[in-house]
């Protein structure tokens, strides 16, 4: 017997707004599915109750060992004008993590008491250098986006000749078993294909300079393509053959998948979402520049300046207390004053300096 309430949880995440619009265009009411079970244990450390209209969402890809994050995407969803806005987090990110600064993809990573940081730690980064209060978080291995694809269909989507030099997207990594093969031209993706273009961050060693051949701007054109093939999904894939393909989709990722979403909060936000597509998405880039040092390699140093206007103007939130620095040092972030502060009327302190999210009926997105 399929557990209702993980079957709709792992259908909202999986999709996201993709699945959720489906039914909403087609009218079926959410409220009609019911289950005497209780919700599945989710860990809410470092994520707010959703409020004010808004709701934000920490997307997290992981490597093919699940350890660290190979993409992160903060996602805000305003409930009142149906926009969706993305920021690409810069995996080389420099920031504070565990004991030393690190690339913000080992946040995942990063073990205390014999355990890894795992999503709510990411999300502790992520809120700690933005400002942006994150209500869930969704943690998604390579491999599901793949099924989720081929359960779909083939994505019509252009493969740009990166470097003008006719080769496209072609990367070979033998110790993951990672092999790109994405010539210049029009693809009918598959899962495989879908993947290896969200994956693909350089080519293989140029002979003329013995360097990689990289996207010229780095990651940030990295983020951009995985955005355009967000929006090419959700252009082509949401009509109401949708529906009939939820069991297969179900069956082949929910073990894939880690999230604090509930079917409760699916039942909740999916009425928000009619009348939503690609036009109203809109990416926003992290201004920054690379450095080489000497313990990390090339990493990310982000523009914090620009950050805090950033997150006020498109995001609406008070940005004035972000910081890259150890959040345990009081002269550097306060979290009690800073950080949860500016999060939401609907968090508390927890006494490891983190917020907890607490469903309630006055969290309701609608006050």
């Amino acid at each position: 017997m399929i557990n209702m309430k993980r079957y709709f949880q792992v259908l909202g995440i999986s999709l996201g707004v993709l699945l959720i619009t489906a039914f909403v265009a087609m009218g079926i009411d959410f409220s009609k599915f019911t289950s005497t079970q209780d919700d599945i244990d989710v860990d809410n450390t470092s994520t707010v109750a959703a409020a004010n209209g808004k709701i934000n969402v920490l997307m997290m890809g992981t490597d093919v060992d699940g350890l660290r994050t190979d993409s992160i995407i903060l996602a805000s969803f305003d409930t009142e004008t149906k926009e969706l806005k993305l920021m690409n987090i810069p995996r080389d990110l420099k920031i504070f993590v565990g004991n030393r600064y690190q690339k913000i993809n080992a946040a995942h990573a990063y073990m205390t008491d014999g355990k890894i940081g795992g999503p709510t730690a990411t999300v502790e980064a992520v809120t700690r250098f933005t400002g942006i209060p994150i209500n869930y978080y969704v943690d998604f291995s390579f491999d599901a986006v793949a099924h989720v694809i081929d359960e779909l269909g083939p994505v019509k989507f252009t493969i740009p000749d990166i470097y003008n030099d006719g080769v496209g997207m072609v990367y070979d990594d033998p110790v993951q078993g990672l092999h790109i093969n994405l010539p210049p031209g029009e693809y009918d993706l598959t899962g495989q294909q879908a993947v290896w273009v969200m994956r693909y961050r350089h080519g293989n060693v140029d002979p003329k300079t013995n360097t990689f051949k990289s996207y010229p701007r780095g990651d940030i054109q990295r983020t951009e393509m995985q955005q355009e093939l967000l929006k090419a999904i959700i252009d082509q894939k949401l009509n109401a053959s949708l529906i009939l393909k939820i069991p297969s989709i179900f069956n082949d990722i929910s073990k894939e998948i880690k999230t604090n979403f509930t079917f409760s909060d699916i039942v909740k936000y999916s009425k928000y979402l009619s009348g939503f597509s690609a036009s109203k998405i809109k990416s926003v880039a992290l201004e920054g520049e690379f450095e080489t040092d000497k313990s990390l390699g090339d990493v990310y140093i982000v523009n914090l300046k620009q950050v805090r206007q950033l997150v006020n103007d498109e995001f609406g939130y008070s940005a004035d207390h972000i910081t890259l620095d150890d959040p345990s040092k009081e002269e550097s972030y306060n979290w009690e004053k800073n950080g949860k502060a500016s999060l939401s009327s609907g968090s508390s302190s927890s006494s490891s300096g983190t917020s907890t999210r607490q469903h309630s009926s006055e969290d309701d997105i609608d006050r």
